[in-house]
């Protein structure tokens, strides 16, 4: 099987509804031959900065000579960053080699008529790599939620991890924050659990009631103690519980991930050297991410109304030249597109509006109008047209390019520059 074949055959398996990867997750692993047995893992969810955290504290742990596993989701430019072992991607001959080794338990499942899905097919190969790697411990991150995800069936974690929770996926996890908590805090099984440090009151509510009716130990990191030095888009320098720290990753939410991480770290009982090291090597792509200097050119993932508000925060914290902002935007129509827009849009001198690499992409005119009511926006067509229309007019005017609305358009344009 070459890379292409395991590619394509990842991709023609169904996307399941929520619930359904998590009833089929433990036939799946029987299959497989339980590659989780054994694997102390830690596992992240939440809606906004859980790919963030993770690449922090696998970081930090790979930098205390652990051997570290590391499953993702979505990826961003390559499907094998959503598996990866000490900051490298599976190679691509593994890739084929384990989707060929573990395709007969796919095919198996659909002649049972309950068929493995893309997704925790993904996640069965990622178990299977470590496996074989002898990896020391691995941080996995959740889907969509918790309760419903393929990564409820992995057993207790040694850290369960809740970071921002927002409005999203309300058709699959409810309409409303406190069922969306709800379902994301069944992560937590008793073992000690981790909380991004500003949740809503009534997220609080839902994971401070799962924390006590599983005796689970609840932490979180406490920011007064928190001093930001200095910040620029090439990262940020802090004071936080008395040690100095860097984390390369630009914007402001970036440092609230980062002292989650720490505290992650330290209950981990990682060195505080190996905590600061790990943390200032680490690397994640589409995040605050600066990819050129003329003109000055950000790609972030932000795709909904809670990540808009992080990455509005950031720019104008950032942005102390006072360019004017261009934004080159792109979202899924599925999203809270207006909301997000609401955001985004007080912060932007003009937005380019585009129509991402994606079926369940807005149309570029759509979003132009709906961009409109809060910025001057203009439809700038598919992405590949808009990037360039928009950085000739941001080169042109010595403003901040921002692209930003969705991680396809992210990876799209990470690949095209």
């Amino acid at each position: 099987m070459t890379e292409l074949d395991a590619l394509n055959f990842i991709h023609s398996l169904p996307r399941l509804r929520h619930g359904e990867a998590a009833a089929r997750m433990p036939r799946l692993l029987e299959l497989l031959g339980h590659p989780e047995a054994g694997l102390p893992f830690i596992h992240v969810t939440g809606t906004n900065g859980k790919g963030s955290f993770s690449a922090m504290t696998a970081s930090m742990l790979r930098a205390a000579g652990k051997k570290a596993g590391l499953f993702i989701s979505p990826y961003i430019v390559d499907y094998r960053e959503r598996m990866q072992v000490n900051g490298e991607n599976i190679p691509i001959k593994d890739l084929a080699r384990l989707t060929e080794a573990a395709r007969p338990a796919a095919e198996r499942m659909a002649a049972e008529g309950t068929p493995a899905g893309e997704f925790m097919f993904g996640l069965g190969i990622a178990l299977l790599w470590f496996r074989e790697q002898k990896a020391d411990i691995a941080v996995i991150e959740a889907g969509i939620g918790g309760a419903g995800d393929a990564t409820i069936a992995l057993g207790v974690p040694v850290l369960s991890v809740l970071m921002g929770i927002g409005l999203e996926h309300t058709a699959l996890l409810g309409p409303t924050i406190r069922e969306i908590a709800r379902d994301k805090a069944a992560v937590i099984k008793g073992n000690p659990a981790l909380l991004y440090p500003e949740q809503p009151p009534e997220a609080m509510e839902e994971i401070a009631r799962r924390c006590a009716g599983t005796g689970a130990a609840l932490h979180i990191p406490g920011t007064a103690e928190l001093e930001i030095r200095s910040a620029d888009f090439s990262g940020s320098r802090f004071a936080y519980g008395g040690e100095d720290f860097f984390c390369p990753l630009a914007g402001l939410h970036q440092v609230k991930n980062a002292v989650t991480a720490i505290t992650a770290g330290r209950l981990l009982g990682l060195p505080e050297a190996a905590v600061k090291q790990g943390l200032a090597e680490v690397r994640f792509p589409a995040r605050m991410e600066k990819i050129a200097d003329d003109p000055l050119t950000v790609v972030d993932g932000a795709h909904n109304p809670h990540g808009m508000r992080a990455l509005a925060e950031s720019v104008r914290a950032l942005n102390r030249a006072g360019k004017p902002v261009y934004a080159l935007a792109g979202m899924m129509a599925d999203k809270a597109v207006d909301e997000s827009l609401s955001v985004l849009g007080p912060v932007c001198s003009r937005l380019y509006a585009v129509t991402p690499d994606s079926p369940r992409a807005m149309e570029s005119g759509a979003l132009a109008a709906a961009a409109g009511r809060y910025c001057p926006a203009f439809d700038a067509g598919y992405w590949r047209e808009g990037l360039q229309t928009a950085r000739e007019a941001a080169g042109r005017d010595g403003a901040l390019l921002l692209i930003c609305g969705s991680l396809f358009l992210a990876g799209d344009v990470l690949r095209e520059m």
